[in-house]
């Protein structure tokens, strides 16, 4: 594989964004130049990639490149770090629902009056 790869995908307005995967040894690092990539942020133009979807790519013909990357980024800490993360968030999520529920409850509660015991 390449030492530096660019991948370009679409943005949400259509417009393209260069997504770029440095090698060097043992070692990838991934750049993207959206709005949130600049500032070194995990953007979803990254994420995608990372995971193997093509759907935001710019040029279709960078799919075989994609999988090839894809196939690297494998054998790394990345899926092992990004699995937490999914597991976490869907656990957040969880608990983000049942906050909004009780929330409404403590609402409603207190909205109709609350008996003193």
């Amino acid at each position: 594989m390449q030492e530096e790869v660019v991948i370009k995908v679409i943005s949400s307005a259509g417009e393209p964004y260069n997504v770029n995967f440095k090698f060097s040894g043992n070692k990838f690092s991934i750049f993207c130049s959206c709005p949130a990539g600049i500032h070194g942020k995990l953007c979803k133009h990254k994420i995608s990639l990372l995971d193997g979807d093509t759907s935001l790519l710019f040029d279709k013909s960078d799919t075989e490149m994609i999988e090839q990357i894809y196939e690297t980024i494998k054998k790394s800490k990345y899926i092992e770090i990004s699995s937490s993360y999914n597991i976490l968030k869907r656990e957040i999520d969880l608990l983000q629902k049942k906050e909004k529920k009780l929330k409404e409850q403590i609402e409603h509660s207190l909205k109709k009056g609350i008996e003193i015991l």
